[in-house]
């Protein structure tokens, strides 16, 4: 993602803030740019807005292992697998 998309995540935000989907769109665009500490507080935001959403927790963690934040990723990852046990990414994300 680029920063024209940032632009669009935060012009669909503007219109919707209940919009948890954005939140984690726009998480995703801050860690592909490796801007953690923004990524994390979208990521803070979808959660709030969906808790049972287990990409968000997924994708949290990711960008808590970024920062070097290994308790927070297994905490994540753990949550993201009670949600979503099917999700095989989440089990070898956790393992690795």
């Amino acid at each position: 993602m680029n920063d024209q998309t940032t632009q669009e995540l935060d012009e669909v935000i503007r219109l919707n803030p209940e919009d948890a989907t954005a939140y984690l769109n726009r998480g995703d665009a801050y860690l592909e740019k490796g801007d953690y500490d923004k990524a994390i507080i979208d990521y803070d935001e979808a959660i709030r807005l969906d808790p049972d959403d287990a990409i968000a927790y997924h994708n949290r963690g990711y960008a808590y292992g970024g920062k070097g934040e290994y308790y927070k990723v297994i905490a994540d990852l753990n949550e993201s697998v009670r949600l979503d046990p099917e999700d095989a990414t989440a089990y070898y994300n956790r393992g690795y």
